[in-house]
Protein backbone atom coordinates (compact mmCIF):
# COMPACT_ATOMS: atom_id res chain seq x y z
CA UNK A 1 0.00 0.00 0.00
CA UNK A 2 2.85 2.38 0.84
CA UNK A 3 4.46 1.62 -2.51
CA UNK A 4 1.19 2.35 -4.33
CA UNK A 5 0.83 5.62 -2.43
CA UNK A 6 4.35 6.66 -3.44
CA UNK A 7 3.65 5.82 -7.09
CA UNK A 8 0.42 7.86 -7.03
CA UNK A 9 2.12 10.84 -5.41
CA UNK A 10 4.83 10.78 -8.07
CA UNK A 11 2.22 10.56 -10.81
CA UNK A 12 -0.18 13.19 -9.44
CA UNK A 13 1.84 15.41 -7.06
CA UNK A 14 -0.45 18.44 -7.29
CA UNK A 15 -3.58 16.44 -6.61
CA UNK A 16 -1.98 14.74 -3.61
CA UNK A 17 -0.57 18.03 -2.35
CA UNK A 18 -4.10 19.43 -2.25
CA UNK A 19 -5.70 16.32 -0.73
CA UNK A 20 -3.12 16.16 2.06
CA UNK A 21 -3.41 19.88 2.84
CA UNK A 22 -7.21 19.62 3.10
CA UNK A 23 -6.94 16.43 5.17
CA UNK A 24 -4.67 18.14 7.72
CA UNK A 25 -7.10 21.04 8.10
CA UNK A 26 -10.07 18.70 8.63
CA UNK A 27 -8.10 16.46 11.00
CA UNK A 28 -7.37 19.36 13.36
CA UNK A 29 -11.01 20.54 13.63
CA UNK A 30 -12.24 17.77 15.99
CA UNK A 31 -9.11 18.22 18.12
CA UNK A 32 -10.05 21.90 18.46
CA UNK A 33 -13.61 21.08 19.48
CA UNK A 34 -12.97 18.07 21.72
CA UNK A 35 -10.20 19.73 23.73
CA UNK A 36 -11.95 23.08 24.07
CA UNK A 37 -8.93 24.78 22.52
CA UNK A 38 -11.14 27.08 20.43
CA UNK A 39 -12.99 28.27 23.54
CA UNK A 40 -9.69 28.89 25.34
CA UNK A 41 -8.47 31.11 22.50
CA UNK A 42 -11.75 33.09 22.40
CA UNK A 43 -11.65 33.59 26.16
CA UNK A 44 -8.01 34.69 25.99
CA UNK A 45 -8.81 37.31 23.34
CA UNK A 46 -11.76 38.62 25.36
CA UNK A 47 -9.84 38.67 28.64
CA UNK A 48 -6.75 40.39 27.25
CA UNK A 49 -8.61 42.74 24.94
CA UNK A 50 -6.20 41.85 22.13
CA UNK A 51 -7.83 42.19 18.73
CA UNK A 52 -7.65 39.07 16.58
CA UNK A 53 -5.01 39.29 13.87
CA UNK A 54 -3.35 36.76 11.60
CA UNK A 55 0.23 37.70 12.45
CA UNK A 56 2.54 35.71 14.73
CA UNK A 57 3.24 38.70 16.97
CA UNK A 58 -0.42 38.74 18.01
CA UNK A 59 -0.29 34.99 18.62
CA UNK A 60 2.78 35.46 20.84
CA UNK A 61 1.08 38.29 22.77
CA UNK A 62 -2.04 36.19 23.41
CA UNK A 63 -0.04 33.20 24.66
CA UNK A 64 2.20 35.42 26.79
CA UNK A 65 -0.82 37.02 28.45
CA UNK A 66 -2.85 33.80 28.72
CA UNK A 67 -0.64 30.65 28.64
CA UNK A 68 -3.76 28.50 28.70
CA UNK A 69 -4.41 29.52 25.08
CA UNK A 70 -1.11 27.98 23.91
CA UNK A 71 -2.57 24.70 22.64
CA UNK A 72 -5.36 26.47 20.73
CA UNK A 73 -2.93 28.91 19.13
CA UNK A 74 -0.62 26.02 18.22
CA UNK A 75 -3.50 24.13 16.57
CA UNK A 76 -4.52 27.25 14.66
CA UNK A 77 -0.98 27.68 13.34
CA UNK A 78 -0.76 23.99 12.39
CA UNK A 79 -4.03 24.33 10.51
CA UNK A 80 -2.74 27.35 8.62
CA UNK A 81 0.53 25.50 7.96
CA UNK A 82 -1.27 22.56 6.29
CA UNK A 83 -0.21 23.63 2.74
CA UNK A 84 3.45 23.84 3.76
CA UNK A 85 3.35 20.53 5.63
CA UNK A 86 1.71 18.92 2.60
CA UNK A 87 4.19 20.38 0.14
CA UNK A 88 7.22 19.08 2.04
CA UNK A 89 5.65 15.62 2.16
CA UNK A 90 4.76 15.58 -1.54
CA UNK A 91 7.93 17.28 -2.81
CA UNK A 92 10.15 14.84 -0.93
CA UNK A 93 8.21 11.81 -2.21
CA UNK A 94 7.63 12.97 -5.78
CA UNK A 95 10.98 14.65 -6.48
CA UNK A 96 13.25 13.64 -3.61
CA UNK A 97 16.13 15.90 -2.66
CA UNK A 98 15.68 17.92 -5.86
CA UNK A 99 12.13 18.85 -4.91
CA UNK A 100 13.17 20.09 -1.46
CA UNK A 101 16.14 21.95 -2.96
CA UNK A 102 13.83 23.65 -5.45
CA UNK A 103 11.58 24.88 -2.63
CA UNK A 104 14.67 26.19 -0.82
CA UNK A 105 15.99 27.93 -3.94
CA UNK A 106 12.68 29.73 -4.46
CA UNK A 107 12.89 31.14 -0.95
CA UNK A 108 14.63 34.37 -1.94
CA UNK A 109 13.67 38.00 -2.54
CA UNK A 110 14.28 37.88 -6.29
CA UNK A 111 15.77 35.57 -8.89
CA UNK A 112 19.48 34.99 -8.57
CA UNK A 113 20.20 36.38 -12.03
CA UNK A 114 18.16 39.56 -11.47
CA UNK A 115 19.79 42.90 -10.59
CA UNK A 116 19.00 44.19 -7.11
CA UNK A 117 17.82 47.49 -8.59
CA UNK A 118 15.18 45.75 -10.72
CA UNK A 119 14.19 43.40 -7.90
CA UNK A 120 13.80 46.28 -5.46
CA UNK A 121 11.69 48.18 -8.00
CA UNK A 122 9.27 45.25 -8.32
CA UNK A 123 9.04 45.00 -4.53
CA UNK A 124 8.23 48.71 -4.14
CA UNK A 125 5.54 48.58 -6.84
CA UNK A 126 4.08 45.43 -5.28
CA UNK A 127 3.88 46.94 -1.79
CA UNK A 128 2.32 50.12 -3.18
CA UNK A 129 -0.29 48.22 -5.19
CA UNK A 130 -1.40 46.06 -2.24
CA UNK A 131 -1.38 49.04 0.14
CA UNK A 132 -3.43 51.14 -2.27
CA UNK A 133 -5.95 48.32 -2.70
CA UNK A 134 -6.36 48.20 1.09
CA UNK A 135 -6.76 51.97 1.24
CA UNK A 136 -9.33 51.87 -1.57
CA UNK A 137 -11.27 49.27 0.44
CA UNK A 138 -11.09 51.60 3.45
CA UNK A 139 -12.57 54.40 1.36
CA UNK A 140 -15.43 52.17 0.21
CA UNK A 141 -16.06 51.01 3.77
CA UNK A 142 -16.15 54.60 4.96
CA UNK A 143 -18.64 55.45 2.23
CA UNK A 144 -20.95 52.44 2.58
CA UNK A 145 -20.88 51.46 6.25
CA UNK A 146 -22.57 53.28 9.12
CA UNK A 147 -20.16 55.64 10.85
CA UNK A 148 -20.33 53.80 14.19
CA UNK A 149 -19.32 50.51 12.54
CA UNK A 150 -16.12 51.64 10.86
CA UNK A 151 -12.84 52.94 12.31
CA UNK A 152 -9.73 54.06 10.40
CA UNK A 153 -6.92 55.32 12.63
CA UNK A 154 -3.66 54.83 10.71
CA UNK A 155 -0.78 57.20 11.46
CA UNK A 156 1.73 56.98 8.61
CA UNK A 157 4.27 59.04 10.58
CA UNK A 158 4.35 56.66 13.54
CA UNK A 159 7.21 54.17 13.95
CA UNK A 160 4.54 51.65 14.98
CA UNK A 161 3.05 51.87 11.49
CA UNK A 162 6.31 50.90 9.80
CA UNK A 163 7.01 48.13 12.31
CA UNK A 164 3.46 46.89 11.73
CA UNK A 165 4.02 46.95 7.98
CA UNK A 166 7.06 44.68 8.30
CA UNK A 167 5.12 42.35 10.62
CA UNK A 168 2.19 42.24 8.18
CA UNK A 169 4.46 41.32 5.27
CA UNK A 170 6.82 38.81 6.85
CA UNK A 171 5.20 37.48 10.04
CA UNK A 172 1.67 36.81 8.87
CA UNK A 173 0.88 33.18 9.68
CA UNK A 174 -0.99 32.57 6.42
CA UNK A 175 1.73 34.07 4.27
CA UNK A 176 4.62 32.46 6.12
CA UNK A 177 3.12 28.97 6.40
CA UNK A 178 1.12 28.62 3.17
CA UNK A 179 3.06 30.17 0.32
CA UNK A 180 5.76 27.52 -0.06
CA UNK A 181 2.82 25.40 -1.15
CA UNK A 182 0.46 27.66 -3.10
CA UNK A 183 2.96 29.80 -5.00
CA UNK A 184 6.26 28.00 -4.37
CA UNK A 185 5.02 24.62 -5.56
CA UNK A 186 1.53 24.61 -7.10
CA UNK A 187 1.69 27.74 -9.26
CA UNK A 188 4.87 26.88 -11.22
CA UNK A 189 3.46 23.44 -12.04
CA UNK A 190 0.08 24.90 -13.04
CA UNK A 191 1.79 27.44 -15.31
CA UNK A 192 3.43 24.58 -17.18
CA UNK A 193 0.00 23.22 -18.05
CA UNK A 194 -2.08 26.41 -18.36
CA UNK A 195 -1.65 30.02 -19.36
CA UNK A 196 -0.88 32.28 -16.37
CA UNK A 197 -4.43 33.64 -16.04
CA UNK A 198 -5.94 30.15 -16.26
CA UNK A 199 -3.39 28.79 -13.77
CA UNK A 200 -4.22 31.63 -11.37
CA UNK A 201 -7.97 30.98 -11.63
CA UNK A 202 -7.49 27.27 -10.94
CA UNK A 203 -5.21 27.99 -7.98
CA UNK A 204 -7.49 30.72 -6.63
CA UNK A 205 -10.54 28.46 -6.79
CA UNK A 206 -8.89 25.57 -4.95
CA UNK A 207 -7.26 27.96 -2.50
CA UNK A 208 -10.74 29.24 -1.68
CA UNK A 209 -12.20 25.72 -1.34
CA UNK A 210 -9.37 24.84 1.05
CA UNK A 211 -10.82 27.44 3.45
CA UNK A 212 -14.28 25.85 3.64
CA UNK A 213 -13.56 23.61 6.66
CA UNK A 214 -12.32 26.55 8.76
CA UNK A 215 -15.08 28.90 7.54
CA UNK A 216 -17.97 26.46 7.97
CA UNK A 217 -18.95 28.16 11.23
CA UNK A 218 -20.29 30.99 9.06
CA UNK A 219 -23.07 28.64 7.97
CA UNK A 220 -24.20 28.42 11.61
CA UNK A 221 -23.80 32.15 12.17
CA UNK A 222 -25.49 33.40 9.01
CA UNK A 223 -27.44 30.43 7.62
CA UNK A 224 -26.61 28.21 4.65
CA UNK A 225 -27.88 30.60 1.94
CA UNK A 226 -25.97 33.55 3.35
CA UNK A 227 -22.92 31.31 3.83
CA UNK A 228 -22.98 30.32 0.14
CA UNK A 229 -23.38 33.96 -0.84
CA UNK A 230 -20.47 34.97 1.37
CA UNK A 231 -18.28 32.17 0.08
CA UNK A 232 -19.01 33.12 -3.53
CA UNK A 233 -17.58 36.58 -2.77
CA UNK A 234 -14.62 35.01 -0.97
CA UNK A 235 -13.93 32.77 -3.96
CA UNK A 236 -13.98 35.78 -6.29
CA UNK A 237 -11.50 37.46 -3.94
CA UNK A 238 -9.15 34.49 -3.89
CA UNK A 239 -9.22 34.20 -7.69
CA UNK A 240 -8.59 37.90 -8.25
CA UNK A 241 -5.78 38.13 -5.71
CA UNK A 242 -4.23 34.98 -7.18
CA UNK A 243 -4.03 36.68 -10.57
CA UNK A 244 -2.37 39.75 -9.02
CA UNK A 245 0.02 37.60 -7.00
CA UNK A 246 0.94 35.58 -10.09
CA UNK A 247 2.00 38.77 -11.87
CA UNK A 248 4.43 39.90 -9.16
CA UNK A 249 5.57 36.32 -8.49
CA UNK A 250 6.51 35.96 -12.15
CA UNK A 251 8.06 39.43 -12.41
CA UNK A 252 10.42 38.71 -9.51
CA UNK A 253 11.54 35.40 -11.04
CA UNK A 254 9.08 33.06 -9.27
CA UNK A 255 10.47 33.56 -5.77
CA UNK A 256 8.43 32.75 -2.69
CA UNK A 257 9.22 35.58 -0.28
CA UNK A 258 7.27 38.15 -2.30
CA UNK A 259 4.29 35.76 -2.24
CA UNK A 260 4.55 35.65 1.57
CA UNK A 261 4.56 39.46 1.67
CA UNK A 262 1.57 39.75 -0.69
CA UNK A 263 -0.40 37.20 1.32
CA UNK A 264 0.36 39.10 4.50
CA UNK A 265 -0.55 42.48 3.01
CA UNK A 266 -3.84 41.08 1.73
CA UNK A 267 -4.67 39.78 5.22
CA UNK A 268 -3.98 43.34 6.40
CA UNK A 269 -3.10 42.88 10.07
CA UNK A 270 -2.05 46.54 9.88
CA UNK A 271 -5.72 47.49 9.23
CA UNK A 272 -5.01 49.80 6.29
CA UNK A 273 -8.50 48.81 5.20
CA UNK A 274 -9.86 49.97 8.54
CA UNK A 275 -11.64 48.12 11.35
CA UNK A 276 -15.21 46.93 10.80
CA UNK A 277 -17.00 46.70 14.14
CA UNK A 278 -20.28 45.20 12.98
CA UNK A 279 -20.81 41.41 12.93
CA UNK A 280 -24.04 41.55 10.89
CA UNK A 281 -24.15 39.56 7.68
CA UNK A 282 -24.98 42.61 5.52
CA UNK A 283 -22.04 44.64 6.84
CA UNK A 284 -19.67 41.69 6.54
CA UNK A 285 -20.85 41.08 2.97
CA UNK A 286 -20.36 44.75 2.09
CA UNK A 287 -16.86 44.62 3.57
CA UNK A 288 -15.93 41.59 1.46
CA UNK A 289 -17.30 43.23 -1.70
CA UNK A 290 -15.27 46.34 -0.85
CA UNK A 291 -12.16 44.17 -0.77
CA UNK A 292 -12.99 42.63 -4.14
CA UNK A 293 -13.66 45.83 -6.10
CA UNK A 294 -10.09 47.28 -6.01
CA UNK A 295 -8.71 43.81 -6.78
CA UNK A 296 -10.99 43.59 -9.82
CA UNK A 297 -9.70 46.92 -11.15
CA UNK A 298 -6.03 45.91 -10.69
CA UNK A 299 -6.66 42.45 -12.17
CA UNK A 300 -8.29 43.80 -15.32
CA UNK A 301 -5.44 46.31 -15.73
CA UNK A 302 -2.74 43.62 -15.39
CA UNK A 303 -4.45 41.21 -17.78
CA UNK A 304 -4.85 43.96 -20.38
CA UNK A 305 -1.34 45.37 -19.97
CA UNK A 306 0.39 41.97 -20.12
CA UNK A 307 -2.01 40.44 -22.66
CA UNK A 308 -2.64 37.62 -20.21
CA UNK A 309 1.03 36.72 -19.71
CA UNK A 310 1.13 38.18 -16.17
CA UNK A 311 4.87 38.72 -16.25
CA UNK A 312 5.73 35.17 -17.35
CA UNK A 313 8.72 35.31 -19.68
CA UNK A 314 9.42 31.59 -19.90
CA UNK A 315 8.08 28.53 -18.13
CA UNK A 316 10.18 27.54 -15.14
CA UNK A 317 11.73 24.12 -15.66
CA UNK A 318 13.02 23.36 -12.18
CA UNK A 319 10.39 20.64 -11.70
CA UNK A 320 9.56 17.99 -14.31
CA UNK A 321 6.29 17.91 -16.24
CA UNK A 322 3.64 16.01 -14.32
CA UNK A 323 -0.03 15.17 -14.46
CA UNK A 324 -2.32 17.06 -12.05
CA UNK A 325 -5.45 15.00 -12.52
Amino acid sequence: MLMQFTVNVKKYPLAWYYVISVFIVILIIPVFLLTGADVAVDQALQKTGIQFNTDLVTAFRVVSAEPGAFFGVLLAILQVAAPDIAVFIVASIAYGQKGLLDLKNRFRFWHQGMSWQYGLKIWVICILVFSLMNLASAGLNKLLLAEQYFVWDINFFSINFWIGLVIAMFLDAGGLFEENGWRGFALPLLQKRFRPVQASIVLGFFWSMWHIPVKINLAFDYGIINFLSMFFILTCKFILISIIMTYFFNKIGQCTIIAIAMHGLSNDSLRLGGKVLSESFIDQQITEINLVMPMLVVTMFLIKQTKGKLGLISVDTSLPEVSIR
